[in-house]
């Protein structure tokens, strides 16, 4: 019989997988009372003392988590090694903490005789069964092995295990290397370890190891028929639980001028679908016609998802106006067609807040006052966030003392009217209506609409932008005003080859040492594009040379940048970020990657197809097509890169269990063979968000992309910086995309894209270094994803 649910302490050491234990939890409890009785705390927020006399005696077991460093290392474990010595109620420690529980009792810590991270191995209690395997509640058939993952570079050594301590499990020697301890218990109290994470979504038997350690807390608190609840100050201080931002409440105080009537505003969302009309035509035709010629824009956006295997929806829009923001001096700019170069007004925000809140609550203050059908791009943001906005979403990151240098870190639009392409080829004009003034309520809507900005449009203005669209539509096709260019710029890495694979090697090193699992390590390819050069055309031959579901063309020529004036993007990712419908919310993290056979390349060689002989015939033809499957079905069967997503995945199922109802958190499909411009292994992970949960906050919790850090994701984000040497990946490794005004929001990874800063142009690009990384193979899969965008590369 399941025993109540005792008040239970999750220590985390800043790992990218803890939150991943809720998930066992939900599989035996419901999620109210796992949100009741559950609590995750950073391993910082209190010391030893204050948590011996606050926490202890108001909770009833600890779980010490994984995470980087050792436990020998007091910055790495604080002070798990005094509580485990005094041991007041039972603790289980996994990975870092079942090290911890070695240590302790005079273990001493040695590398793994093979290092491994994102591997199955078979884990094999001894016999007779001790500590957690001995439980009546664990299987019995479980104690001739099971499945696990592992993710560890270090071990307790099996010739230091202290007098105190028993070994309850070892890894299988039939996995390839000399086994190590998988499973440490006390001999007198209930203090249990696991080296394997029984969290991983690959582990077999998870909740059988937490269901028998409750058991064992239920005897050593003798079985009691319930447990209190936490108290509120514990219940404060834990991480994870599905609550609001902890972002400053907003100021009631009115802005000057404003009216308070204006509070009753409603917006209108309407759409008119144009059924058949205009399907034969091609979307760059119409982006021409109904977006490049709209008056009284600031730039134009192409929200294209140009994809040649599946079907995909386009948005074509001309903003209105934009916001722009700079981490280092925290400063919001306000652009508008009235001057798209200069700033109407600069706001710098208030101690405490960040752009992320202030956001947040803006857009969830719009939210509130919509009516209408929600689901895609209805009108509203359609913009980025760079990689260094990781410095005020990222817990525990501390931002490295730098120059002041203001940036462009953030970029988002508003339009009020939008031209979409669904799937099936239907054209749909959507328009924002004001139905009684501009919406206000936040502090980032009373600060625009005080600088003369509306949201949303008059009926007249929504039909004259309906009536123009329908006149594109039904006109006589016409000849693209635009070409693509015959070629790109060629583009030249910022970095030589050599410093790259140093910097593999670096990476190597860092996880030999157990401080991080995987780190994506990344550079940047820069080229120089003529002023006079046009942006549009070059999007144009990307978007046919390598068309990807997140192809993107946005174009602000006025913002400055520290480049040069002009900011545009012209992507083709094929990588989803996170995507909102309603209250669910998707990832699809993508890890591999490989080289695909170009339609029209000869693959064949002497005694295979065409000898080599007779390019395009079709037996040249069919080994094209072999050669293409084999390389696919290869990419998918490589231990090495099923380990590199495996990683990413746990990663992104513990970054939605910060904002989803955590027992929603699913995988419906892991490590998929997906094939564009490349071959690539995709994972699709899927949860509910909370209530109070908006767009804004849920992208903030999951920034940055686990698949462009690596994990543990703060640690890792920690170590690239000094590898990186702090130079900013800027757009590259962010997310970009809509963030609608009824609260959906599907954003890419940016990857696969060229940015132009003044003449500036480059494009970023990497990949995740494991210890099982070859420094020529990492430098040659970097080139092939260069190559497969802008073709040949100059100097390497």
């Amino acid at each position: 019989m399941l025993p109540p649910l005792p008040r239970t302490v999750i220590i985390d050491y800043y790992d990218s997988y803890t939150n991943n234990l809720l998930i066992l939890f939900t599989q035996l409890y419901s999620d109210s009372e796992v949100l009741r009785k559950v609590v995750v705390i950073k391993a910082d927020k209190y010391d030893w003392p204050t948590f011996r006399r606050e926490v202890i005696p108001n909770t009833d077991c600890v779980i010490l988590s994984p995470g980087p460093g050792r436990p020998d290392h007091p910055a790495d474990i604080g002070f798990a090694l005094e509580l485990l010595r005094e041991h007041p109620v039972p603790i289980l420690g996994v990975c870092l903490g079942h090290q911890a529980l070695g240590v302790a009792f005079g273990g001493k810590i040695m590398n793994t005789p093979r290092i491994t991270h994102g591997h199955v191995v078979r884990v094999v209690p001894v016999s007779p069964p001790l500590g957690p395997f001995a439980s009546p509640i664990w299987p019995a058939e479980a104690n001739s092995g099971f499945d696990a993952v592992v993710y560890n570079s270090l071990a307790i050594d099996p010739a230091t295990v202290p007098a105190e301590l028993q070994v309850t499990a070892w890894s299988d020697p039939q996995n390839g290397s000399e086994p190590t301890i998988q499973g440490l218990a006390h001999k007198d109290f209930p203090l249990w370890g696991v080296q394997y994470h029984p969290e991983s979504i690959s582990s077999t038997r998870g909740n059988s190891l937490l269901q028998a350690f409750l058991d064992k807390v239920h005897e050593f608190h003798h079985r009691p028929p319930v447990y209190p609840r936490l108290e509120k100050q514990i219940v404060s201080a834990c991480t994870y639980r599905v609550a609001a931002s902890a972002a400053p409440t907003r100021s009631t105080s009115p802005v000057p001028g404003l009216n308070p009537v204006r509070e009753k505003a409603r917006l209108q969302l309407a759409e008119r679908r144009f059924g058949d009309l205009g399907k034969e035509r091609k979307t760059s035709e119409i982006y021409e016609r109904v977006v490049r010629t709209e008056q009284g824009r600031v730039g134009e956006i192409w929200l294209d998802g140009k994809s040649p295997s599946r079907p995909t929806t386009t948005s074509l829009t001309a903003p209105t106006f934009v916001i722009t923001y700079a981490l280092a001096t925290r400063t919001v700019h306000l652009y508008t067609p009235a001057n798209p170069e200069v700033p109407m007004a600069s706001l710098v925000l208030p101690g405490g807040e960040t752009f992320w809140s202030w956001f947040n609550a803006g857009q969830s203050a719009l939210a509130e006052k919509v009516d209408g059908e929600a689901g895609g791009f209805r009108g509203g943001w359609v913009g980025w966030f760079t990689y260094e906005m990781k410095e005020e979403s990222l817990a525990g990151y501390r931002r490295p003392p730098q120059a002041i240098v203001e940036r462009v870190d953030a970029v988002w639009s508003w339009s009020d009217k939008v031209l979409e392409r669904k799937e099936d080829g239907e054209w749909v004009a959507r328009a924002v209506i004001a139905d009684s003034g501009s919406p206000t309520g936040a502090d980032m809507l009373d600060w625009l609409h005080s600088n003369g900005v509306e949201f949303g449009v008059s009926a007249a203005s929504a039909d004259a932008f309906i009536a123009k669209a329908e006149a594109a539509l039904s006109s006589s096709p016409q000849p693209s005003l635009t070409t693509p260019t015959p070629a790109f710029p060629q583009f030249r890495p910022r970095i030589p080859g050599e410093t790259h694979m140093s910097r593999i090697d670096a990476c190597r090193e860092a996880i030999r040492e157990g401080e991080s699992y995987e780190l994506n390590q990344t550079m940047s390819f820069v080229a120089t594009l003529p002023p006079e050069s046009d942006k549009y055309a070059t999007y144009l031959r990307l978007r046919r040379f390598n068309p990807a579901y997140y192809s993107t063309f946005i174009s602000f020529p006025g913002i400055p940048t520290p480049k040069g004036r002009g900011l545009h993007v012209l992507s083709s990712s094929p990588e989803r970020f996170l995507q909102i419908i309603g209250d669910v919310i998707e990832m699809r993290p993508i890890k591999g990657t490989a080289r695909r056979v170009q339609p029209g390349q000869c693959v064949c060689v002497p005694g295979r197809g065409c000898g080599g002989t007779d390019k395009g015939s079709a037996a040249c033809v069919a080994e094209a097509e072999y050669e293409d499957e084999r390389r696919g079905k290869e990419l998918s069967e490589d231990l090495k890169e099923r380990a590199e997503n495996l990683m990413i995945v746990d990663l992104i199922r513990s970054d939605l269990l910060s904002c989803c109802v955590p027992s929603t958190v699913k995988v419906p499909q892991l490590i998929a063979l997906e094939s564009y411009g490349v071959h690539n292994l995709v994972t699709t992970v899927r949860g509910t968000l909370a209530p109070q949960i908006g767009a804004v906050e849920a992208v903030k919790r999951c920034f940055p992309p686990g698949s462009m850090t690596g994990a543990p994701k703060l640690r890792s984000v920690q170590l690239l910086d000094d590898f990186e040497e702090h130079y900013p990946r800027g757009i590259y490794s962010g997310a970009l995309g809509y963030i609608s005004l009824c609260g959906s929001a599907d954003l890419s990874v940016v990857i696969r894209t060229m940015v132009l800063e003044g003449d500036q142009l480059s494009i970023g690009a990497g990949g995740a270094i494991t210890w099982l990384s070859e420094r020529e193979g990492e430098w040659k899969e970097v080139l092939t994803k260069v190559q497969s965008v802008v073709g040949p590369l100059e100097g390497v």
